[in-house]
C-alpha cells in the first residue's frame, strides 16, 4: 500500500482539456472475503498465495471510448507515453486481443472473455448505475477524491473519483461518475490507479469481435456455474 501512494504521488501532470489518457490500474483480490467459506488450511494457504499476486491492467481512453486490458509483460518496465521530442506514432488498441470495450457515445459494452478455454463475446449496453455521491473526501497522491457508493453486479462497491480528471470512466465495469475513478473497493477485488499519463500519440480503439455472442446476464450465469463447479470439485477432492 505504501508503494501505491508513492507511485500515485508521482503521477504525470494531466491537462484538463485533454481527452486521451492511459491509466495503469493494479488489481488485488480481497483475500479474506474470497476465502471466508474455505476452512481447509492447506487450501487456504495455496489459494491465498495465488490471490496475493497483483495484476496490472491498462485503461486506454480516447474521447468517450475506452479499452481495458491486462498489461502485457513486455510493457511493465516501459514508459506508456511518448516524449515531447518523439515523432507521433499510431497506437492501435484492441486488435487481435481480448479486452473490455466501453463507448459512452453509443452506450456499447463489448467484452472478449474466456471461461476455461471457451471464448465469449459479451455484447450489451452500458447501464446507468445508481451512484450515491457523498460529501466525504480525501487525498490520494496529488488528487483530491470524493467517495461514491453503488450496488453493481450484485456487489457493494465504494469508488473514489477525482473531478481533476473530467473523464467518466474507470477500471473494468466501473464508470459513470463525474471524474476518473482512481480507486474501487469491492467485496471481491480492489482496483487502484498507480499511473495516469496524458497520451501524446495517435490512438485507435478497435471493438472486440471474437467469441460466442452472449449478453452480460447470460455470461455471468455461465461464469457463476463454472465457478460453482470448480468449488465443488475442490470440496470433493478434499473429501477423498
Amino acid at each position: 500500500m505504501k508503494n501505491y501512494f508513492f507511485i500515485l504521488a508521482a503521477m504525470i501532470c494531466f491537462n484538463a482539456n485533454a481527452q486521451s489518457v492511459i491509466i495503469r490500474y493494479e488489481e488485488r483480490a480481497n483475500i479474506e472475503n474470497q476465502l471466508k467459506n474455505v476452512t481447509d488450511p492447506e487450501t487456504r494457504k495455496r489459494v491465498s498465495a495465488h490471490l496475493s499476486k497483483p495484476t496490472n491492467y491498462l485503461l486506454y481512453y480516447d474521447n468517450g471510448v475506452s479499452f481495458y486490458i491486462a498489461e502485457p509483460e513486455s510493457d511493465k518496465n516501459e514508459e506508456l507515453s511518448l516524449k515531447d521530442n518523439d515523432q507521433a506514432k499510431k497506437v492501435e488498441i484492441g486488435k487481435n486481443s481480448g479486452g473490455l470495450y466501453k463507448n459512452q457515445k453509443t452506450n456499447e459494452y463489448l467484452h472478449e472473455a474466456d471461461i476455461l478455454g471457451k471464448k465469449f463475446l459479451v455484447i450489451d449496453q452500458l447501464v446507468k448505475y445508481n451512484w450515491t455521491i457523498t460529501t466525504e473526501g480525501k487525498s490520494i497522491g496529488t488528487y483530491k477524491v470524493k467517495k461514491a457508493t453503488a450496488k453493481i453486479n450484485g456487489e457493494n462497491i465504494t469508488a473514489w473519483y477525482t473531478t481533476d480528471l473530467p473523464i467518466q470512466d474507470g477500471p473494468k465495469d466501473y464508470y459513470g461518475l463525474p471524474g476518473l475513478i482512481i480507486e474501487v473497493i469491492g467485496e471481491k477485488k480492489t482496483y487502484q490507479a498507480v499511473k495516469v499519463i496524458n497520451n501524446k500519440s495517435g490512438l485507435t480503439i478497435n471493438k472486440p469481435s471474437k467469441g460466442e455472442k452472449v449478453n452480460k446476464e447470460k455470461y455471468n450465469k455461465i461464469l457463476n456455474e463454472k465457478i460453482n463447479e470448480l468449488k465443488q470439485g475442490i470440496g470433493n477432492s478434499l473429501g477423498n
